[in-house]
């Protein structure tokens, strides 16, 4: 005797909005579980579709920097829109570029059975090795962070890697525009990582990753592989039509280090269409952190037009 209790968020920023999500995950990454949800509170989405991505609990802080995981994926949605508003004016193709926008919030309540409508009792769930089941709240943490984006209707594809992948799906757009914002940046970031759909007036992708050129890594979060991501971009991306007149990195002469970044580089594999992290880089390329953080630190690039 009594009712089933949904996984929700709290309310979402300043908004009525909430979201309820299914007991189980059905894709997961390093950081995050995703599940499929709902809106309510606002009449006008009442019922749609999104995806709730819940962060794991040693997600919360990205321990490198101090700072909630959150921040630095916004920092990444956040340059990766402004880029693609300014390749959208520039190109005027007939495949814009667009980012969906995640809304933070934090988990309310999980999946339980409250006897006689009072007491929950939480339910068993997808656990977070694929095959196992377990307790909700070895799943959920309490209070946890999570993302809500609306949902992408279509085809799912990863047009690009973090680490040089690229989809033998034959479209320029998505290439030339990781190219165009390391142009258009002067070449302080790179935009990839792109996956999502491609409808009838564009490419709509969510959770970029942005590469970094400055002396620290890591500042657009942990996919933020810096200049070893620039870098094995540039490896595999073959130019298109759209790519004319763009800048492409050139190494300012520094044997040691440009020897350093070729190890590393080489090391990382083409066809690896997952995200890499940058804790990932040291057992991927047998290069000390250590030397990969000099590497980043002093290693310099200059933009030069083939």
């Amino acid at each position: 005797m009594g009712c089933y209790q949904s996984n929700t968020s709290k309310e979402i920023g300043i908004s009525s909005t909430w979201a309820e999500f299914q007991d189980d995950w059905f894709a997961q990454g390093p950081s995050r579980l995703a599940y499929r949800g709902t809106l309510h509170g606002d009449s006008r989405i009442e019922g749609k579709r999104c995806v709730v991505k819940v962060y794991k609990q040693e997600w919360y802080d990205y321990e490198d920097r101090g700072e909630f995981a959150w921040k630095t994926d916004n920092r990444a949605y956040v340059k990766a829109h402004e880029m693609s508003q300014s390749f959208n004016k520039e190109y005027q193709t007939s495949k814009h570029i667009e980012f969906v926008k995640p809304e933070f919030s934090r988990v309310n309540t999980r999946a339980a059975f409250k006897f006689l409508w009072r007491f929950p009792f939480e339910r068993e769930v997808k656990g977070i090795q694929d095959g196992t089941r377990d307790k909700v709240s070895n799943v959920i943490p309490e209070n946890a962070t999570l993302a809500v984006e609306r949902y992408l209707e279509g085809n799912f594809i990863k047009f690009s890697s973090n680490t040089g992948y690229v989809t033998p799906e034959k479209s320029a757009s998505p290439s030339a525009y990781s190219h165009y914002t390391y142009h258009a940046s002067d070449g302080k970031i790179l935009v990839c990582d792109l996956q999502g759909i491609r409808g009838d007036t564009g490419h709509i992708f969510t959770s970029p990753a942005v590469h970094s050129s400055g002396t620290d890594l890591g500042v657009y979060g942990p996919t933020d592989l810096g200049k070893v991501g620039i870098v094995k971009f540039f490896k595999n991306h073959t130019c298109n039509v759209l790519c004319s007149g763009l800048n492409k990195p050139k190494l300012i002469a520094d044997p040691f280090n440009e020897e350093r970044l070729n190890t590393i580089v080489n090391a990382l594999p083409d066809d690896y269409c997952s995200s890499t992290y940058t804790h990932e880089l040291s057992e991927l390329t047998n290069v000390p952190l250590d030397e990969i953080k000099r590497v980043q630190s002093k290693l310099k690039l200059t933009g030069v037009t083939e």
